[in-house]
């Protein structure tokens, strides 16, 4: 697959109009009427045109370039999958450009078009704010190849790499569930996030199973993805003024960054993990084994996912046709159980503990 951006030959022939006439116009000439000026940024803008010579290059030959988009550069998983996609295009013989979106809708769209003109493919992770992706879809049909990893578009068609969302959830539900915990907190990142409501489902499938009754003020999501500090600061403010019987006494948090400030909140405030609230989350932070308590954790196998959906940007560029069957890739996350959330120290009490739970939904 290659992109094929538009040319001022190609809008001139569309328009009826002469090459001149387009290329004056875009370039706001007193020669050209308003009226037929605005008829071509109209169309320019329609067609995702794009004045840049780097662009025009294309036609003859590609870059030898990718785009990859993530949400933060701060991010330990963004840091560790770019590691791996980076390292798999090195090897092939490409170099990377990589643009941030800071969770922004607005910089996700700026990013995609400034990288549509100088790359011959783009791996993107959507962005939290993003609840259209018609921007990219435009780009799709117009021949750049797109993988989507970690947060990902199911009206597009193409490769795509992710982790095992919902089962990552429910075995870390689980191990709360065999810790005792029986009121169980989920704090997520946007409700928007298709992998967010898979941590959810697979955190509910798990209290359904083990006949706990969930209560709605139990559950958080944050609009803006937990980017600032506040928005898990006030979700942690509601779950713990909760009257003393509502109250959790297990938290499972769903995105890296609200696991890590989560964690910052509850040692800001005094409040004893596990004792007081067992705590697993989301993260590829980091010393979280070194931090006390330690901190127990989902851990996505990051630079694995960059490996694969690199190959599988590699796979499209380098096919001559289009696949007839486009491939997910699911990657399982690994639990790691640490003091924050281990408030039973053996296995045994952990079984009796899912066992005494089991026996209450059956009476």
């Amino acid at each position: 697959m290659k992109f094929e951006p538009v040319t001022i030959k190609q809008m001139a022939r569309d328009l009826n109009l002469g090459i001149s006439t387009v290329s004056r116009a875009l370039h706001d000439s007193h020669e050209i009427s308003e009226a037929t000026k605005k008829r071509v940024v109209d169309y320019a803008r329609k067609v995702n045109y794009i004045p840049n010579p780097i662009a025009l290059s294309l036609r003859a030959k590609r870059n030898r370039s990718i785009g990859i988009v993530i949400s933060q550069f701060n991010n330990p998983f963004c840091s560790q999958v770019v590691n791996g996609m980076e390292s798999a295009f090195y090897k092939a013989g490409y170099q990377v450009s990589i643009v941030q979106t800071s969770e922004s809708t607005e910089k996700e769209m700026k990013a995609i078009q400034y990288l549509s003109s100088r790359v011959d493919g783009l791996l993107v992770s959507i962005s939290s704010e993003t609840k259209s992706t018609e921007h990219l879809k435009d780009l799709y049909e117009k021949g750049m190849p797109i993988v989507f990893y970690d947060r990902i578009c199911r009206d597009i068609p193409t490769h795509m790499t992710l982790s095992d969302n919902y089962r990552g959830a429910y075995e870390a539900t689980r191990h709360l569930i065999g810790q005792g915990c029986r009121k169980i907190a989920f704090v997520g990142g946007a409700a928007t996030q298709p992998i967010v409501q898979e941590r959810r489902a697979g955190y509910l499938s798990a209290l359904e199973d083990a006949g706990i009754t969930v209560e709605d003020k139990w559950i958080h999501f944050l609009p803006k993805g937990g980017v600032h500090y506040v928005e898990t600061e006030v979700a942690m403010e509601r779950l713990l003024r909760l009257p003393r019987d509502k109250r959790p006494d297990g938290l499972l948090t769903a995105w890296d960054k609200v696991t890590a400030d989560a964690y910052k909140y509850l040692r800001r405030h005094n409040i004893r993990m596990p004792e007081e609230l067992a705590l697993i989350g989301f993260s590829n932070f980091p010393l979280t084994d070194y931090v006390s308590p330690s901190l127990s954790v989902v851990q996505q196998q990051s630079e694995k996912l960059g490996e694969v959906a690199a190959g599988q940007l590699l796979a499209l560029l380098q096919s001559k046709r289009k696949p007839l069957k486009y491939q997910t890739e699911v990657l399982m996350p690994e639990i790691i159980i640490r003091e924050s959330s281990l408030k039973l120290k053996s296995k045994t009490e952990e079984q009796r503990a899912v066992s005494k739970i089991k026996g209450a939904k059956k009476r």
